[in-house]
């Protein structure tokens, strides 16, 4: 028995490959909140380490890192730029000029905000969901500093009675069950009466707190679930990320593989609740999914067991008027001719559409894998960029709103504020660069 990669498993004298999907993170049905000393934590995932299964998978992945890191540059654009605003006579915004002096560019500077705006839009795209520290000053009538905490880290307190979330933690030991001591505690700021929340704060004199930046998901009160995750429910994410460990293990191993055994999750769900198993124990779990795999191949291994059935449960998921067949257990055979080129239009399927789930047309960040990877025109792909940057201002509106809770509790200049500037990509004969700058002065 050999572990190719997490989930998916290679037994060389059955020349078979056992998968089991990865969507389980994602099942929050029947969660509890998470108690430690008085603090009452709604988790975050099945397990509460939703953010570091992801950034887990996320690694094992170029598409989807790839995919990551061109989401997030083209929400920084030519980095945040505080900047004064021009107006006509008629009070319309004409023009901007840059700030170079005063309260407002001492505050840009000293919290280095194009850093801080990068580290929040980072976890916008990975999670949908950032979090901002506003630290006040020590007269408690200005905010002296904004701060970015980790959403890896960061969790909300479960709503009190009025459907309120009041708290935020923090701590790098999710979900290894940390202490109290462990866990900073801050105030949770009301998103839709900010500027009053953290003034009746700050005459409380309170130290931390923290400002909820995120995507809005339908059904989901505490933290939002990017749209882009359904690459792991769909099993497209397991199937991209195996082929080529499998690849490797077959030449490794100098063997061919016949068959491939699905196993739904529910498949080790029914067996943790028969057995009293808590899903909050890891190591009993791994236990357990190896002490299974081990029996598939015993049962299926060597002559004496040949022509031995196996008896798997199956229900039915309602689609619209009818309903899909979801098997527990499903045995597939495989095409065993190794010659080279094997599973390019697997791979090329898979990239496709993670691509598309992910709203980044792969021509832009690079050449897709298989034959049909043809290259668009010029045009086609100045235009791609366009609609790329017009789709990303949600994620940047959400980041810089901020900013504007701190220009009035701070009486900024109401003429002065932080723009993200954006190129935008021309033909030779309007610029040399084929590139000229967006004023973006609206916003």
């Amino acid at each position: 028995m050999i572990e190719i990669i997490e989930g998916v498993t290679l037994f060389p004298e059955l020349q078979t490959i056992l998968a089991v999907d990865s969507s389980s993170i994602f099942d929050e049905e029947g969660m509890t909140p998470v108690e430690i000393g008085s603090n009452k934590i709604a988790p975050w995932g099945t397990n509460n380490n939703m953010p570091g299964e992801i950034l887990n998978k996320v690694k094992k992945s170029d598409v989807i890192s790839a995919n990551l890191r061109f989401n997030r540059d083209v929400c920084y654009g030519l980095s945040p730029k505080l900047v004064k605003v021009i107006r006509d006579t008629n009070g319309k915004i004409v023009d901007h000029v840059e700030v170079e002096d005063g309260p407002e560019y001492d505050f840009f500077e000293m919290n280095d905000f194009p850093l801080f705006y990068l580290e929040q839009i980072t976890d916008m795209v990975y999670f949908h969901n950032a979090f901002a520290e506003l630290i006040p000053s020590a007269s408690t009538k200005t905010i002296a500093s904004v701060r970015h905490k980790e959403a890896a880290f960061s969790r909300w307190s479960v709503m009190n009675n009025k459907g309120k979330i009041t708290k935020h933690y923090y701590s790098g030991k999710w979900p290894d069950s940390p202490g109290a001591s462990d866990i900073v505690v801050s105030k949770a700021i009301d998103e839709f009466n900010a500027v009053g929340d953290i003034t009746a704060m700050m005459a409380m004199k309170k130290e931390r707190m923290v400002y909820p930046v995120y995507m809005p998901s339908p059904g989901r009160p505490y933290y939002s679930l990017p749209e882009w995750y359904s690459i792991f429910q769909s099993g497209w994410y397991d199937h991209s990320i195996a082929i080529p460990e499998l690849k490797k293990a077959i030449m490794k191993n100098n063997l061919g593989v016949k068959f491939i055994i699905y196993i739904s999750q529910k498949y080790f769900d029914d067996i943790f609740q028969k057995e009293g198993i808590d899903r909050s124990d890891f190591k009993a779990i791994k236990k357990r999914v190896d002490e299974e795999k081990t029996k598939f191949n015993d049962f299926l291994t060597g002559s004496v067991n040949a022509n031995k059935s196996i008896l798997a449960l199956k229900d039915y998921v309602m689609s619209g008027s009818s309903a899909l067949e979801n098997k527990w257990i499903e045995i597939e055979p495989i095409d065993n001719k190794f010659e080279g080129g094997e599973y390019i239009t697997d791979i090329e399927t898979a990239a496709n559409i993670m691509c598309y789930a992910m709203g980044v047309h792969p021509n832009l960040i690079g050449a897709t894998p298989g034959k049909s990877s043809g290259s668009l025109s010029g045009t086609d792909k100045r235009e791609l960029f366009l609609m790329k940057q017009a789709l990303m201002k949600p994620i940047i509106d959400r980041s810089l709103r901020v900013v504007k809770i701190i220009k009035k509790i701070n009486n900024w200049d109401k003429d002065i504020t932080v723009v993200v500037p954006e190129y935008i990509f021309t033909t030779l004969d309007k610029a040399k660069s084929g590139k000229t700058e967006s004023n973006n002065n609206k916003a």
